[in-house]
């Protein structure tokens, strides 16, 4: 087995599963919301306000997690990587980054041309983007900025498949721990067996 590599920091680890848990939340409320029968009329308002609110916490936590990337360094990846897989391993990250700021700033400006505020979780509203919502043809820029979401959508699962796969990978098939380096220490210790490993 490959020689263990270092860890990321517990901030870096609650950010990043924090992160991936609402970024599920989101997708699930974003399919329930256009899916055909499965909300009535107020059970998709209902998954609408959340979808929105949620949102904004995605926004928060992704530039909180930028600043965390840039004020501390990740680990090196091992040495036994060869470089591509690094060059790659790297690339996804900061695509991946980019998708979590992009995706919920889309959202805001989609909500920015409606005609009424959005509530974050019915307690206060969202304050509206400069500019977006006095546009004359803010409902064909809504329609233009929903599908461009909803695109995003996609290439949001298609990244996180592709880096959760990876992970999978370097950890079943590669048996290195790559995958620990961002894993808690309890779940650590449960991948450890499933692999096969003390």
């Amino acid at each position: 087995m490959q020689a263990q590599s270092p860890e990321y920091n517990g901030t870096a680890k609650i950010l990043h599963w924090l992160i991936a848990l609402v970024l599920v939340v989101m997708l699930v409320l974003g399919w329930l919301m256009t899916a055909g029968d499965i909300l009535d009329g107020h059970g998709k308002s209902v998954a609408m306000q959340a979808h929105i609110s949620i949102g904004m916490i995605v926004l928060t936590l992704g530039l909180l997690r930028l600043v965390w990337r840039l004020l501390n360094p990740p680990p090196q990846l091992p040495a036994f990587m060869p470089r591509w897989e690094k060059v790659a391993a790297q690339a996804v990250h900061w695509i991946l980054y980019s998708l979590i700021l992009i995706m919920p700033l889309v959202g805001w400006m989609i909500i920015s041309t409606m005609s009424h505020n959005a509530l974050f979780f019915g307690l206060f509203p969202i304050p509206n983007l400069p500019v977006l919502h006095d546009l004359p043809n803010k409902k064909d820029i809504r329609e233009v900025l929903e599908n461009i979401h909803w695109l995003l959508a996609w290439v949001i699962v298609a990244f996180v498949g592709l880096h959760a796969g990876a992970a999978m990978k370097h950890h079943f098939i590669e048996r290195d721990d790559i995958l620990l380096r961002m894993t808690p220490r309890l779940f650590g210790r449960i991948l450890h067996r499933l692999r096969g490993s003390a």
